[in-house]
């Protein structure tokens, strides 16, 4: 190989890891825009169980099972719809709190009568903080 050739390849493949990463950037910006507008969105964890710490690599997991849920703006963009599977958990996030960050990087859910949250990052990713038993455990996962 030449390395004409080589440097041929090398920026094809750089071109590539860029449109990839675009197109990834845009999918998950079409995730939260399509949220804003109405629609409904499929959310599933990364992991099967939650985790005590998500940031530290998922350090301390426990044998809680995480769970899919789906958000769907309900109305207006004062007020999301929650729905899964656990019925503990859905009844939480009924008339939750809802924060649409105003740059449109982030929509944030959070429960009227408990802590935690749902965290929906522009990107399509997630993070969930729930508490079980007084004890906080957090899940990441992906919305489209």
């Amino acid at each position: 190989m030449t390395f004409r050739t080589f440097l041929l390849l090398a920026g094809g493949i750089a071109w590539l890891a860029t449109a990839s990463q675009a197109a990834a950037n845009e999918t998950g910006a079409a995730a939260l825009l399509k949220l804003r507008q109405g629609g409904d969105l499929l959310c599933q964890p990364v992991l099967p169980h939650f985790c005590e710490n998500v940031h530290v690599r998922c350090s301390g997991q426990t044998t809680v099972p995480t769970f899919e849920f789906r958000l769907r703006n309900a109305t207006s963009l004062g007020s999301l719809q929650l729905t899964t599977t656990s019925e503990d958990f859905q009844h939480q996030y009924e008339s939750s709190n809802v924060e649409w960050d105003k740059g449109g990087s982030y929509v944030l859910l959070s429960p009227k009568a408990s802590n935690g949250y749902i965290k929906l990052h522009s990107d399509g990713k997630y993070v969930l903080r729930h508490y079980i038993q007084g004890l906080g455990v957090m899940s990441l996962g992906h919305c489209k």
